[in-house]
């Protein structure tokens, strides 16, 4: 998924709602951010994750993990 997405952004996901949306698309999403002009933009991927980690609290590397490198976000859940 191609995400044209301003810095900072808000997040606000409910742990049970964001397993139940991973477990319906295989365990794992991507989301991989543009700018404007259609370049990579890592700072928007990082802000993205940074306020996902935020947001999951204890849930982060128990339930989900979040990854990023460049200017794509992977976000996973865990097996249980």
């Amino acid at each position: 998924m191609t995400m044209l997405v301003p810095v900072p952004v808000p997040v606000s996901v409910s742990t049970e709602r964001l397993t139940a949306y991973l477990a319906s698309c295989g365990g794992t999403d991507r989301f991989d951010f543009l700018d404007g002009f259609g370049d990579s933009d890592p700072l928007a991927a990082r802000a993205f994750a940074e306020a996902l980690r935020t947001n999951l609290g204890d849930a982060l590397d128990s339930v989900v993990v979040v990854q990023q490198q460049a200017n794509r976000v992977t976000v996973s859940a865990l097996p249980h």
